[in-house]
């Protein structure tokens, strides 16, 4: 596993802890955009992974299909 990869799910993680709450979302482009203003790069397929893998440690994001947003919906 590449450096990018480890960091990148750190940054996704601290994005949902810090910027997300139960009414607050952030879009995929949004992540994408967190993801490159900290040097990190990552493709949807990634970052559903990402997501993925920490709903798997515990984090509980949901995703809201009217406004197509995630965020950690309980802490």
């Amino acid at each position: 596993m590449e450096k990018n990869v480890r960091l990148r799910v750190l940054y996704v993680m601290e994005l949902f802890v810090e910027q997300t709450d139960s009414e607050k979302g952030v879009t995929m482009q949004e992540i994408l955009d967190w993801l490159g203003e900290h040097n990190l790069t990552g493709e949807r397929k990634s970052i559903y992974e990402d997501i993925h893998a920490l709903k798997e440690f515990g984090l509980d994001i949901q995703y809201t299909q009217s406004d197509k947003t995630y965020r950690l919906a309980s802490r």
